[in-house]
């Protein structure tokens, strides 16, 4: 074998093992039989990565079953894009604010490709219960976070990025037309936020902000999501606010002066 077939070959099992990483860090506990499937290798191929993978602590088998899930390596390497930017440092006390004081889940996205990845989220004593863990992906035209991370991008890009098709429905509320998702991106351009009323899940009402950096440029988002049942007038309005202005204290820290 040359060295050029060793070095395709190497890449090749790189990627299938980052591949399968990303298939348990989305989808939870899997066989190897379905990470083969998924994979597009044989379940002999998979299970060797998977061999691999646990020696060095990446992946682990779930107790009492014979599937497999993220291990503490994995978690851990994935945990130093937190610790290692001052992004955590200036968003946490107002993820913990929002959840603890106000009761208000909060959570902080990023865009990555064409959709948003959970960096945090922190549970609050209400009654909406989180799911969106760490490193999972949601959309960016149903969600607050989504239409935050949004707010400086020209329409064309917009268009770029959602495409032509009528977009995901995920409730009743989901707005499918990027034009009407350009209509709540120029009102959150003119109030410095958005709002996602029960568009991404059914009797969930949040509210996202954009967090910039020094230059001004928005690197990330924080929203607060509560219940929409009995939301009053007023609730939203101060939740918009509190939210708002979490967001400005979050960029105001990373230097932004906008």
């Amino acid at each position: 074998m040359t060295s050029e077939s060793k070095t395709a070959t190497g890449s090749q099992t790189v990627a299938r093992a980052l591949a399968l990483l990303e298939l348990l860090g989305r989808d939870g506990e899997l066989g190897v039989r379905e990470l083969g499937r998924q994979l597009g290798v044989a379940p002999s191929i998979a299970q060797r990565l998977i061999n691999t993978l646990s020696e060095a602590g990446f992946v682990e088998k779930s107790l009492g079953s014979s599937k497999w899930k993220i291990g503490y390596k994995a978690f851990q390497i994935g945990s130093a894009f937190l610790t290692a930017t001052d992004l955590n440092a200036a968003t946490a006390p107002e993820l913990h604010l929002l959840a603890e004081k106000h009761q208000v889940n909060s959570f902080l996205g990023v865009l990555r490709g064409k959709d948003v990845v959970y960096l945090a989220a922190v549970q609050s004593g209400g009654p909406i219960s989180i799911t969106n863990a760490p490193g999972s992906r949601t959309y960016l035209h149903s969600t607050a976070l989504g239409k935050a991370l949004l707010l400086d991008h020209a329409d064309d890009d917009v268009h770029e990025l959602l495409g032509t098709s009528p977009l995901k429905q995920l409730t009743k509320k989901t707005k499918r037309s990027t034009s009407a998702l350009l209509k709540d991106l120029k009102e959150g351009r003119r109030l410095g936020y958005v709002i996602c009323d029960e568009e991404n899940l059914d009797n969930v009402f949040a509210v996202g902000a954009p967090v910039r950096d020094a230059s001004g440029e928005i690197i990330a988002a924080l929203s607060g999501a509560v219940p929409r049942q009995r939301l009053s007038a007023r609730a939203i309005d101060e939740l918009c606010g509190m939210v708002k202005n979490s967001a400005n204290r979050a960029s105001r820290r990373l230097g932004s002066l906008r």
